[in-house]
């Protein structure tokens, strides 16, 4: 009768790999969303202007 008792070693051994591969999938998947999610962040969000050389310091007298 199929499915008495334990289940074999190599039984145990193949679910640990597919557990093992779906955690990495899992992992590759969340990094992927997350580099999508930074660069739409990055494009949504206006750069602020940089201060130019020249109007950075207004007070100081050219000599």
């Amino acid at each position: 009768m199929a499915g008495r008792g334990n289940p074999s070693f190599l039984k145990n051994q193949k679910a640990k790999k597919r557990v093992e591969r779906a955690n990495e999938k899992r992992a590759a998947r969340q990094a992927r969303q997350a580099d999508k999610a930074a660069a739409r962040a990055a494009a949504a969000a206006p750069e602020p202007p940089s201060p130019e050389a020249d109007t950075a310091q207004p007070d100081k007298a050219p000599e």
